[in-house]
């Protein structure tokens, strides 16, 4: 189990953007979206370490979550995948504890539907930290998928909060 007081560092891999969030007890601590897309894609892997090296120095947390990824035959699309195990891999040197959920389990259990859309997921967790308000509803279509990431990032946290995994699902 997450010891209680320390923060959690919940992540939301992607290759064009990276959605990040600590939560620490009920406070969200930080949240937000690293741009990638804006590297060059062979520098968009070491530009992930280097932020979670960042976020754990400046945070501390004692649990890293991240979104579960899957391996993908085409390279492209499997990037995602190499950059998810590469930051587990980085926790884990450190000594932290990581896992990982499915987005159908998380949004089941924050909004009660495991197909609820990335919208819907939003506004419920804008509900419950009123200053997230703003990114819920933007005037370009662009601008709310971009800010998905950060809420795919804090729906991780949430959910792990309300329900750590047995050690025999954790990894590390």
């Amino acid at each position: 189990m997450t010891h209680p007081n320390k923060p959690i560092l919940a992540l939301d891999p992607g290759i064009r953007d990276l959605g990040f969030a600590v939560l620490a007890g009920p406070r969200l601590v930080t949240s937000g979206v690293s741009p990638l897309r804006l590297l060059p894609r062979q520098k968009r892997l070491s530009e992930s370490r280097r932020l979670l090296r960042q976020w754990l120095k400046a945070y501390r947390p004692g649990m890293v979550v991240l979104e579960q990824t899957h391996r993908h035959p085409t390279s492209t699309f499997n990037l995602v995948d190499v950059l998810a195990q590469s930051v587990r891999r980085a926790a884990l040197r450190r000594g932290l504890r990581v896992t990982s959920y499915a987005p159908q389990t998380v949004r089941k259990s924050l909004v009660g539907n495991g197909k609820a859309t990335k919208r819907e997921v939003a506004v419920a967790l804008a509900a419950q930290f009123p200053a997230l308000r703003v990114y819920v509803t933007q005037d370009r279509r662009w601008k709310e998928r971009y800010w998905q990431n950060m809420f795919d990032a804090i729906a991780l946290a949430v959910h792990h909060q309300g329900h750590p995994p047995s050690r025999s699902r954790s990894c590390g």
